[in-house]
C-alpha cells in the first residue's frame, strides 16, 4: 500500500540517514531526498530515494520542493543543522513536527545553555565568545582546562579540550573552518565551558503530546583528548535501575525545560560528584549508529517508529523487554590513502550488524570528530559484557593499511650550534646526528619544552631573568608544542637536538632573549633529567598496560570457574586444577611484577636538574622549585651523582625484563595447550595465522611474538648494563645515551608483548571436553587418594607406595573407563567420586579448589583495586605537576600580555 511520499531533508553522511531513506521505502512510503549538493551523499547513487537539488540553506526553496510533492506525509532531517529548517517547513504545511523555535534555542549552543540555567538545570560554566579577544579575556577569569565548541556545531566537530590560552585561541580559531567544511556554514561564534570530569552518558528520548519517554540511558567510550570522539556506547549504562529511572526523568525534565514537545532528543550529560551536569539537548535522533543498536535491543526498530511519528501515527513505547547492547568503532589513526579496509572475521550471532564508513582507495584525514570513524559493529546480548565483548571482538578483527604520504620537509635550515663553529665530518653526522624525525624525536622535544618551562619559570621567579624575557621564550615554547616541533622535522643536528631545538628558539625570540635560556644548567643536569622523565613516562604506562592484562585475566578466571582442567608438572598431568587456578597463579606474579614497577615510580623523586655539568652552579637558583614543577619531590642531593647515576634506568630494565621472562613462560604454556595433543584452548581465527604451504595449519603466531619480546627486553637491559659498567662516574656518552636509550626499545617490546598477552587471554576459549578427557582414567585423582588413606591413620609413605603399586599395574591398553574402574576397585571410597570432588578437596595451601579460588579471587580483585588506585595516585600526582606547571607558565605569559 502507498502511504504517499515522504521527504528527509538533507542527512547526516555516517549515521542512519541512508537506512532512514530505505525504511521509508519498506513501510510503504515513497521517499524523496532534497540537497543542494548530491555528492556529499555517495549513497545516492544507489538510492531508492528521488533526489531533488534545491537550496535547502533557504526556507522558500525547501518550501517549494515539498509543495510539489503529492500526498505528503512528513518530513524529516536527520543532520544537525537542517532539523530546525525541516520543522518550520512541516508546521507550515500542517505536518507533524517540532516546534520550530524550541529547536532553534536547542541548535543554538548559547541560548540553549541560558535557557537551562534559567530553568536551574544544571550545566557546566558556559561562556560566549565571538573574537580572540573574548577567549583571552574570558580564560583570564576562567579555571584551565575548558572546552571550546563551534556554537551550532554537531558530531564532536570542533570541540576541544584546552588546557592554556594559546590551545583555546587556536580552537577558537579553527571552529569555523570546521563547520564551513562540513556543511558551508560559517560560525562566528564558540562556547567556552567548564571541563566536568566525570563518567559520560547519554539519554535517548521521544517527544509525543508533551510526555517524554525514555527509550533508555546509554554510556559513552571516548577516544583520548583534547578531541571529544565518541568510540562506543554501552545500553543500558552500566547502573542500578533506580539510577536509570532517576538519570531518564532527569534528562526529561531537560528536554521539557526548552519546550520540546515533539520528535527524538538525544541528550548528553556527565554524572558529576554533585550529580548529574547537562552537556548539550539536541533535537534530533541519536547518531553514531545508536538508533541501530537500540533497535536490535530493544526488539523494535527505533527508525520505523520516528518515520511513523512525523507522518502522523500515534507514538507508543517499545514494550518488549530490552536485550543488552554495545557499539564499538574503530577511528583511522594516521592520515593518508586507504589502501585496505576489511573484517577478518565474520560476524558472531551476538553481532547482528557491523559496517565500513569508508572505502579502499579513499583519502583519510584526521579531523579529531566522528569523521575519523573508519567501521563499527554492534553487539546485542542478554548481559552487557557479553554485548561489550562481542562488538569488541568484531571491531578488533578489521585489517588497516592506510598509506602515508612522504613530504619535503617544511624547513631545512642549518642550525647553529651555539658552542663555536664546530662542524662534524659528514660521515660521522650520517652515523650519530642523523636529521630530526618528529616521528622518532618527538617524544624527546616534547620533554625538553617541559623542563624548559619549569627551568624558565623558576629563573623568573628567582629574578635570575626578567619576567618579559622569560614570558616571550615560554610564548614561543608553546607555539612549538601546539606545532608539535613541525619546524625541526628534517632538520640537520650536528651537535644534537637539544641545540637543534635551542636554534629555532634563537630564530624566534632572538638571541638576546634566547641566551638566557641556558643559565645555570649543562646538556649534563638537562639529558639526565630527560632519561628520568622517559623512564617515568615508560614505567607508568607499563603500569597502565599491565592493569589492562589483569583485568582481563581476573575476567576469564571468573569465567572459568566452573572447569575442570590438568594441573601439569614438569608438563605431566599431577592432579586436577582449573583453569581459574592457573590464570589467577599468573595474575599474582604479574601482580608482584607491577608492585616492582609502582616501587620504581615512587623511587624517581630526586630531580637532576641545578646539578649543571656535575658541578652545581654558583648562581642562587632554587632547584626543589624546577623539581616540584616536573613532578619530583626534591631536587638532587649532590651533583656529580645526578648527571652520573643511571642505576634506575638498569633497575627499570631488569623489571621489564622479569616482567618479559614471565609473559614468556605463559606464552609457552599457551601455545603448548593449542595444540591438538593438548587441545586445552583455541584461539580465535583473527589471532592466529596460516601456512605458506600447509592449508591446514592454524598458527597461534601471535605466543611467539611474546616469546621473541622477551629477547628484546632481556637484550636491552644486558645492553644498558654493559654500556654503564665501564663508563666512569661523571657524565659520559656510554652511561647517558647507550645506558639510557635501550629503554625505548625495551618499552616497545614490553607493551607489544602485555598487548598481544592481554589479546590472548581475553579472546581464547577453553575446551571444556579435552580439559577432562586426560584426567577421566582418575589416575590424577590418586594423590587425593593416597591423602586419604593417610587420614585414615596410616603414614603417608606406606599410602603413597600402596597407591603407586595400584597405578602401575594399570594398563594402558585398556580404556580411560576401564583404568578409572579398576582403580574404583581398589581404592574403594578412597578415590574422589569426580574430577570436581577432588579438585574442590585441594582447598588448602592455595590449591585449585573451589573454596580455594574463591578466596583467591576475592584476594586478587582486593589486589588490583589497590594496585589500579596506585597507578591512579603516581599517574595523577604527574598529572598536577603538569597543570601547576601549564598555570605558572599561562600567568607570566599573560602578565607579560598585560603590562
Amino acid at each position: 500500500m502507498n502511504r504517499g511520499s515522504f521527504l528527509f531533508v538533507e542527512s547526516n553522511t555516517t549515521g542512519t540517514g541512508e537506512l532512514l531513506i530505505k525504511r521509508a521505502l519498506a513501510l510503504g512510503f515513497t521517499p524523496y531526498f532534497v540537497t543542494r549538493n548530491p555528492a556529499r551523499y555517495p549513497f545516492l547513487k544507489d538510492s531508492v530515494a528521488t533526489v531533488i537539488e534545491a537550496e535547502t540553506r533557504s526556507l522558500d526553496e525547501l518550501m517549494a520542493a515539498a509543495a510539489k510533492l503529492e500526498r505528503l506525509a512528513g518530513i524529516y532531517s536527520s543532520s544537525d543543522y537542517f532539523v530546525e529548517a525541516s520543522s518550520t517547513v512541516a508546521r507550515a504545511l500542517g505536518l507533524p513536527g517540532a516546534n520550530p523555535d524550541a529547536v532553534a534555542i536547542c541548535r543554538n549552543k548559547w541560548n540553549q545553555a541560558v535557557e537551562l540555567r534559567r530553568k536551574s538545570i544544571q550545566i557546566p560554566e558556559t561562556r560566549l565568545a565571538t573574537s580572540v579577544r573574548d577567549v583571552e579575556n574570558i580564560l583570564a577569569q576562567a579555571t584551565l582546562p575548558v572546552v571550546v565548541k563551534p556554537v551550532t556545531g554537531s558530531g564532536s566537530s570542533g570541540v576541544r579540550l584546552c588546557d592554556s590560552t594559546e590551545a583555546a585561541i587556536k580552537a577558537f580559531e579553527n571552529a569555523n573552518d570546521v563547520l564551513l567544511d562540513q556543511v558551508d556554514l560559517r560560525t562566528p561564534e564558540v562556547l567556552i565551558q567548564q571541563y566536568i570530569t566525570g563518567e559520560e552518558y547519554s539519554a535517548e528520548i521521544i517527544a509525543y503530546n508533551g510526555a517524554m519517554y525514555c527509550l533508555g540511558i546509554l554510556a559513552k567510550h571516548k577516544g583520548p583528548p583534547p578531541c571529544f570522539v565518541e568510540v562506543g556506547h554501552d545500553f543500558p549504562a552500566a547502573l542500578s535501575a533506580r539510577s536509570l529511572q532517576d538519570l531518564g526523568s532527569f534528562a526529561a525534565g531537560a528536554v521539557s525545560a526548552l519546550g520540546l514537545e515533539f520528535g527524538p532528543v538525544h541528550v548528553e550529560f556527565v554524572i558529576a560528584e554533585s550529580g548529574p551536569v547537562v552537556i548539550e539537548v539536541n533535537p534530533r535522533l541519536a547518531g553514531g549508529m545508536i538508533p541501530v543498536m537500540l533497535s536490535h535491543a530493544l526488539g523494535t526498530s527505533i527508525l520505523d517508529m520516528v518515520i511513523n511519528l512525523y507522518a502522523g501515527e500515534i507514538f507508543a513505547p517499545p514494550q518488549a523487554r530490552a536485550r543488552a547492547g554495545a557499539i564499538r568503532f574503530r577511528l583511522a589513526d594516521k592520515p593518508g590513502k586507504l589502501k585496505r579496509l576489511n573484517f577478518s572475521r565474520s560476524p558472531e550471532p551476538t553481532v547482528p550488524k557491523v559496517g565500513l564508513l569508508k572505502s579502499e582507495g579513499e583519502e583519510v584525514q584526521l579531523n579529531g570528530d566522528f569523521r575519523d570513524r573508519v567501521a563499527y559493529a554492534v553487539g546485542v546480548a542478554d548481559e552487557l559484557d557479553a554485548a561489550a565483548t562481542a562488538a569488541e571482538r568484531m571491531i578488533d578483527s578489521i585489517v588497516i593499511d592506510i598509506e602515508t604520504h612522504a613530504s619535503a620537509a617544511d624547513n631545512k635550515q642549518d642550525a647553529d650550534s651555539g658552542e663555536g663553529s664546530w662542524t662534524l665530518h659528514p660521515e660521522a653526522m650520517k652515523l650519530l646526528a642523523p636529521p630530526i624525525d618528529i616521528s622518532r624525536d618527538g617524544r624527546l622535544l616534547q620533554l625538553q619544552a617541559a623542563i624548559d618551562e619549569a627551568h624558565l619559570v623558576m629563573l623568573a621567579d628567582q629574578a635570575l631573568v626578567s619576567r618579559a624575557v622569560a614570558a616571550d621564550l615560554l610564548k614561543h615554547i608553546s607555539d612549538l608544542r601546539n606545532e608539535s616541533f613541525q619546524s625541526l622535522d628534517g632538520r640537520d643536528a650536528p651537535r644534537g637536538i637539544y641545540l637543534a631545538y635551542e636554534a629555532e628558539l634563537t630564530n624566534r625570540a632572538g638571541p638576546e632573549k634566547a641566551g638566557w635560556l641556558h643559565l645555570a644548567r649543562s646538556r649534563n643536569d638537562l639529558n639526565a633529567t630527560i632519561s628520568l622523565l622517559a623512564l617515568r613516562e615508560s614505567a607508568c604506562s607499563i603500569s597502565e598496560q599491565i592493569g589492562i592484562a589483569q583485568d582481563a585475566l581476573l575476567k576469564r578466571a571468573e569465567e572459568a570457574s566452573r572447569l575442570v582442567a590438568p594441573l601439569y608438572s614438569q608438563y605431566q598431568i599431577a592432579l586436577p586444577g582449573s583453569p581459574t587456578h592457573f590464570l589467577l597463579g599468573v595474575f599474582f606474579a604479574l601482580g608482584r611484577e607491577r608492585t616492582r614497577v609502582h616501587k620504581l615510580l615512587q623511587e624517581i623523586r630526586i630531580c637532576p636538574m641545578g646539578a649543571g655539568a656535575g658541578g652545581g652552579t654558583s648562581v642562587p637558583i632554587d632547584p626543589l622549585k624546577t623539581a616540584s614543577l616536573l613532578g619530583f619531590e626534591q631536587p638532587s642531593f649532590n651533583s656529580l651523582d645526578a648527571v652520573a647515576s643511571r642505576d634506575l634506568h638498569l633497575h627499570g630494565l631488569s623489571i621489564f625484563a622479569g616482567l618479559s621472562i614471565l609473559l614468556s613462560r605463559l606464552a609457552q604454556d599457551l601455545q603448548i595447550w593449542t595444540t591438538r595433543e593438548f587441545a586445552l584452548i583455541d584461539v580465535p581465527r583473527n589471532l592466529v595465522g596460516g601456512s605458506s604451504m600447509l592449508p591446514q595449519k592454524k598458527n597461534p603466531f601471535l605466543l611467539e611474538h611474546i616469546k621473541g619480546a622477551a629477547s628484546t627486553v632481556l637484550g636491552a637491559y644486558v645492553s644498558a648494563a654493559a654500556a654503564t659498567s665501564k663508563s666512569p662516574f661523571s657524565n659520559s656518552i656510554e652511561a647517558s645515551n647507550y645506558g639510557c636509550s635501550p629503554l625505548g626499545l625495551a618499552e616497545d617490546a614490553l607493551k607489544r608483548a602485555i598487548t598481544l598477552t592481554t589479546l590472548i587471554v581475553k579472546f581464547m576459549s577453553f575446551n571444556a571436553e579435552s580439559m577432562r578427557k586426560n584426567l577421566e582414567d582418575g589416575l590424577a585423582m590418586t594423590t587425593v587418594a593416597a591423602e586419604r588413606i593417610s587420614s585414615r591413620g596410616v603414614p603417608f609413605r606406606d599410602a603413597h607406595t600402596q597407591v603407586g603399586e595400584i597405578a602401575r599395574r594399570l594398563s594402558f591398553d585398556d580404556s580411560a573407563a576401564e583404568r578409572r574402574s579398576v582403580l574404583t576397585g581398589e581404592l574403594a571410597d578412597a578415590l574422589p567420586a569426580s574430577l570436581e570432588e577432588c579438585r574442590d578437596a585441594l582447598q588448602f595451601g592455595g590449591g585449585p579448589g573451589r573454596s580455594s579460588t574463591d578466596g583467591q579471587l576475592s584476594v586478587a580483585k582486593a589486589q588490583f583495586r589497590d594496585m589500579q588506585l596506585k597507578w591512579a595516585e603516581i599517574r595523577d600526582g604527574c598529572r598536577r605537576a603538569e597543570m601547576q606547571r601549564k598555570q605558572r607558565v599561562k600567568e607570566l605569559i599573560e602578565w607579560d600580555q598585560v603590562t
